[in-house]
């Protein structure tokens, strides 16, 4: 459906229409006389219809009478199902009568009404939008419509949320990265100190990782980190935190310990799982895990002291044949 600006004798003069992606457009408006120019009016039809926000304008008694194809791919409703009805088909029951009392009363008394509305869309799914009512006048400067601008909140959001979980996490494998492993790290060892309880650090670095890499392309060795991922969070426990640092080194912490013990179960259990062979691509891939262990309180008391002391021993570890783990305090003690 097309705005016939003739037939409607609408116009919007001193448009604003802002990045749609980022602001409303703000519009003073009024109805014009006959000789407005048709270029005008025939650029104004166009750039409402092709405007990316939502919009619909009402007569003065707040019946549809025009609404744009971007109403109708957000609500769901062709031109047909909503013109001559009342915006009411896209209540949602989140908002009270009260709260559409209040946005009547603000738009008829010639006032813009701005604020987040939470809609239904003909199937019945909800969606948020940004909303604001503007009125239009007469010659007479009556009220004689309403126009609605609607930016969608949900494509905001979710680009939102995306950029937030990037930015704690590791972008291939979902795992958390380094700047947040180091929040939960600190965190986690407060709240051990609190709670005067053991926990331990486990630094896992892959072994002949590289060659696969090597051998078989970064597409291989990127759908093998990523099983490696969803092998080393099946194997831990729901409390414990996995993490990616960087490259084919990964990062548990196994939380509230009452011995030692558990811990390099733990890391057993880990290189047994990392150590089965992958099916990829048509190939059958196997490689090892070194595993690095630090205490808390044996064998630090600061997230630094864990990370570095974790990071020794798994390099003893690999200096002992890899595949396999070694902890921090063993390796102190057979140094002396």
């Amino acid at each position: 459906m097309r705005l016939n600006v003739r037939d409607q004798r609408l116009t919007i003069s001193q448009a604003c229409l802002v990045d749609c992606s980022l602001s409303f457009a703000k519009v003073n408006s009024v109805i014009p006389d006959a000789n407005t120019p048709t270029d005008g009016q025939t650029l104004l039809a166009l750039a409402l219809t092709s405007i990316a926000n939502a919009i619909f304008i009402t007569d003065s008694t707040g019946c549809v009478i025009w609404v744009n194809e971007a109403f109708c791919r957000l609500s769901g409703y062709a031109p047909q199902d909503i013109v001559g009805h009342s915006p009411s088909l896209l209540q949602s029951g989140r908002q009270d009568g009260y709260f559409y009392r209040r946005l009547w009363r603000t738009i008829q008394s010639g006032k813009v009404w701005h604020q987040e509305i939470v809609n239904k869309r003909k199937d019945g799914t909800f969606y948020t939008v940004e909303e604001i009512i503007t009125p239009l006048y007469d010659a007479n400067g009556k009220i004689s419509h309403f126009i609605a601008f609607q930016h969608d909140l949900g494509k905001r959001r979710e680009r939102n949320q995306r950029q937030q979980f990037l930015a704690y996490h590791d972008s291939l494998t979902g795992l958390i990265n380094r700047p947040r492993f180091m929040e939960q790290l600190e965190e986690t060892l407060t709240q051990s100190q609190h709670d005067h309880c053991r926990m331990a650090l486990l630094f896992i670095d892959l072994d002949h990782f590289k060659e696969v890499n090597d051998q078989y392309g970064h597409t291989v060795g990127d759908r093998l980190l990523k099983a490696v991922a969803r092998r080393l969070r099946s194997a831990v426990r729901q409390d414990d935190i996995v993490a990616r640092l960087g490259g084919d080194e990964f990062t548990v912490i196994v939380k509230c310990l009452s011995q030692p013990e558990p811990a390099t179960l733990m890391a057993e259990k880990l290189v047994a799982s990392v150590g089965r062979p992958y099916h990829l691509a048509n190939h059958s891939l196997e490689i090892g895990a070194s595993i690095g262990i630090a205490l808390y309180p044996e064998d630090g008391d600061t997230p630094t002291q864990l990370l570095e002391h974790a990071d020794e021993a798994m390099y003893r570890a690999k200096q002992a044949g890899r595949d396999g783990w070694r902890r921090y305090g063993d390796c102190l003690r057979t140094n002396e």
